[in-house]
């Protein structure tokens, strides 16, 4: 039943006229009269009595008013309660990198809507971010490659590169040559968007390694210790370039691929989660109200 009946009966109930409840209200009388009427429909008992022009509230009327009040007055702290906590948002990333692609969006919705948390679960597969939209288990999903899916929409949030690179002391003792396959190289585990970018080019045959990885940050962490050089996001080893932590193979290429958001068509998203893909998108305003 909807919530405004009760509220346009305790108005007609106050001021005892139909005609000045519509105008408090901003209805126009009928409207009023048909909640009135669909309240005693609901209940089965006349609320008000009409005596020419006049309006008499009923016995039932009167009892009703108190469970009205107190139906309205649990609704509000209902509506408060509610408002004040947006939730969670569930998020499903195909890889850790991902992560500080993220920080600095979410320290921008960290600061506009504090009071929801943001849940991330790593997929060790790529194929389980959609597959978890799909069951309702995320919200959103952060991907390395466009899908082709119905049930599913995005949007890129922008481009990144792979750079191939070594650590000081490695390129030394092979007298800082520029030719990486002279190189011990580290690869990727099969099946994955950095080893398809990483044979692609190197050429299959070159990405035979001893040592094979799931995620670029156990390879960064492995490069840094001298194993071997390979490849890696450019914005995860910025700094490390820039302070000459780690030396990049200039005359290598460096294989594109574009960072995603995706959820599902048909699910009604929490303002919460929009105001997040707001941020991604780089549209947001103000602060949720």
């Amino acid at each position: 039943m909807d919530i405004q009946l009760f509220q346009t009966f305790l108005m007609v109930a106050k001021l005892g006229n139909m005609t000045q409840a519509a105008e408090q209200l901003n209805f126009t009388q009928p409207t009023v009269t048909g909640q009135i009427r669909a309240l005693e429909q609901a209940f089965g008992v006349m609320l008000f009595d009409r005596v020419g022009k006049k309006l008499f509230i009923t016995d039932a009327g009167r009892e009703l008013i108190a469970y009205a009040e107190k139906l309205l007055t649990t609704y509000d702290e209902a509506h408060k309660a509610l408002s004040a906590h947006p939730g969670n948002i569930k998020i499903g990333i195909s890889t850790t990198t991902v992560n500080y692609i993220l920080a600095p969006y979410l320290q921008s919705f960290q600061q506009q809507v504090p009071h929801c948390s943001v849940i991330m679960e790593m997929c060790s597969h790529a194929a389980t971010v959609p597959k978890g939209i799909a069951e309702n288990r995320f919200d959103l999903g952060i991907i390395q490659k466009e899908l082709s899916l119905d049930y599913l929409t995005g949007f890129e949030v922008f481009k990144e590169q792979l750079v191939w690179v070594v650590h000081p002391k490695v390129a030394e003792k092979f007298k800082h040559s520029t030719d990486i396959l002279e190189y011990p190289l580290l690869g990727y585990k099969a099946g994955g968007l950095f080893r398809s970018l990483y044979d692609k080019t190197l050429g299959r045959k070159k990405n035979e390694s001893s040592i094979v990885y799931n995620d670029a940050e156990a390879m960064k962490n492995s490069i840094l210790q001298g194993l071997g050089c390979g490849a890696l996001p450019l914005n995860l080893v910025k700094h490390l370039l820039a302070d000459g932590s780690l030396i990049e193979f200039t005359n290598v290429p460096r294989p594109e691929f574009s960072v995603w958001v995706v959820y599902h068509k048909e699910k009604k998203l929490s303002r919460a989660a929009m105001k997040l893909i707001d941020i991604l998108k780089g549209e947001e305003s103000g602060t949720m109200e």
